[in-house]
């Protein structure tokens, strides 16, 4: 194997696999990416740790010598940000790959690929087809509240959800919710409804976002068979072992009409709460909210700390009201949405699960905590 292409490109791919590699295994394949050339399709790059794995092709790459290689990944990366030229060749020698850049030159033990596991190659017909850019909203918007601690095990994935030409995404932990939905320009083929793990999604997202920023905005497929899930967008396919379970019925945890309202821009909340949160500790994390008439006042308390007021203006013609919230819960909410933008603050008493929302399409429910 020997191919010459782009430094930038080549960082780009190897990020990617790296995402993906395990950083400490009892197998060392899984720690490594494998490189593939061939003179009619160009380059790819694969990484798995059984779970996710990607394929990602490398555009602009001179194939001299057809060939593939594995290599631990974290290590070519940490060469490959070491360049400074434009251009990097690869060549396979003596079952090492010789990273040669024109004034740097390094060589690094491979693997053999016979190990390394196949993934596998996207269907003829989607089941559905999504635009990047809507789809990588839809999980930034949920990724996040997926459950991570142990547990019930589908709660530890998203919930994808495409019916005819809606598309729909949740993500629960048990003491929050986040659910984003969309309208899509076509129908579905086929509907899907599955539970994909975050790191999965994770890595469709970074995928998306790099590609957006090239000024990319293909279509996502969709493609589910034997207990896995594809998406292919471009050069690139991001495969996620689905996750066993049923997911729990969330629809009834979403309050459907919370008495009282106030909004503010998110902005303001952020920055009250991030203020609030400063006198907090793993022990007292919780910031009490006092509603009144066109103003919250945000108090944070923890004995060997001490003690915080913040006051943010609001609009609200409600009745004096006083809640307890974990921070973190309504901060990580609060981060995917426009700083700039109004969010909408829906709540009943200080026992019921609260709402947090910028738009009709999402809906982010979070538990209150007791008050001493």
């Amino acid at each position: 194997m020997k191919v010459t292409l782009p430094t930038q490109t080549l960082m780009e791919g190897i990020g990617h696999g790296a995402a993906v590699a395990a950083t400490k295994s009892p197998k060392p394949i899984l720690e490594c990416v494998a490189l593939r050339a061939d003179a009619t399709t160009g380059v790819s790059l694969e990484a798995t740790d059984l779970d996710v794995g990607i394929r990602y092709h490398l555009g602009e790459a001179a194939v001299s010598q057809e060939g593939s290689l594995v290599v631990p990944a974290g290590r070519l990366l940490s060469i490959v940000r070491e360049v400074d030229e434009e251009e990097t060749t690869l060549q396979e020698t003596e079952g090492s790959l010789a990273v040669d850049t024109g004034r740097s030159h390094f060589s690094v033990r491979g693997e053999s690929i016979e190990e390394f596991a196949r993934l596998p190659f996207f269907p003829e017909a989607p089941a559905a087809v999504v635009p990047a850019d809507l789809l990588r909203n839809l999980i930034r918007r949920t990724r996040f509240a997926a459950a991570t601690e142990a547990g019930r095990f589908a709660l530890h994935g998203v919930l994808m959800n495409i019916h005819g030409s809606s598309a729909e995404l949740v993500a629960t932990d048990g003491r929050r919710l986040a659910r984003a939905t969309a309208e899509l320009p076509s129908k579905a083929q086929r509907d899907i409804k599955v539970i994909v793990g975050p790191k999965g999604l994770g890595l469709l997202e970074r995928v998306l976002a790099a590609r957006t920023g090239d000024g990319d905005s293909a279509d996502v497929s969709i493609a589910v068979e034997d207990r896995q899930v594809m998406f292919r967008s471009g050069g690139a396919l991001v495969v996620s072992r689905l996750i066993d379970g049923t997911f729990p019925a969330y629809e009834d945890v979403i309050p459907k009409s919370p008495k009282h309202h106030f909004s503010c821009t998110v902005a303001d909340l952020a920055a009250g709460l991030r203020r609030a949160s400063l006198l907090t500790t793993r022990d007292a994390l919780s910031v009490e909210l006092l509603i009144d008439p066109d103003t919250i006042t945000l108090k944070s308390r923890a004995m060997e700390v001490g003690q915080a007021k913040i006051e943010v203006p609001v609009e609200y013609d409600g009745p004096p009201s006083r809640i307890g919230f974990n921070p973190v819960f309504i901060q990580d909410a609060l981060k995917i949405m426009d700083p700039a933008a109004d969010v909408r603050f829906s709540f009943t008493d200080a026992k019921a699960p609260a709402t947090i929302t910028d738009a009709e399409s999402y809906t982010y429910v979070v538990m209150p905590v007791a008050l001493e």
